[in-house]
């Protein structure tokens, strides 16, 4: 299969193994892909706090992650554009001098502190969360 106007090769979905018995990915490579995508969210944080104190008039908005220690390079741009799609990063085209820039979201942020890209259906922070089941469970 090819796309109109790429060079064959050039866009490659990531080869995830398929347990066709019960049709869904192995659990190994999700995990793999899984740890490798909060690894670039967490480069984004750590980019995130450093520029915040380093800049007073730091607006939010980072240059792209290019290397991440034990990610391949060549599958960042899949992992940029999963975390694009689950809205755990955003992103703005700010200019041609400057190009495209990213911060992570409040999603993404919230996936990194619980250490899963398993999307919360609740959006409050999770102390609060925590608080209110508390009260619940007293009344």
């Amino acid at each position: 299969m090819s796309v109109i106007g790429t060079k064959p090769g050039l866009l490659k979905a990531p080869q995830i193994p398929v347990d066709t018995h019960r049709m869904n990915a192995t659990e190994t490579t999700t995990t793999t892909f899984e740890q490798d995508c909060l690894a670039v969210l967490g480069c984004y944080a750590v980019r995130d706090a450093a520029a915040k104190a380093a800049q007073q008039d730091y607006a939010g908005w980072l240059d792209r992650v290019l290397d991440v220690p034990g990610v391949e390079t060549a599958s960042l741009t899949s992992i940029h554009g999963y975390l694009i799609a689950q809205g755990l990063i955003r992103f703005e085209f700010t200019g041609r001098s400057v190009g495209l820039q990213y911060q992570l979201s409040p999603q993404g942020r919230d996936c990194l502190s619980r250490q899963t890209l398993m999307i919360s259906d609740d959006h409050r922070p999770a102390d609060t969360a925590e608080a209110a089941d508390s009260r619940s469970q007293a009344a």
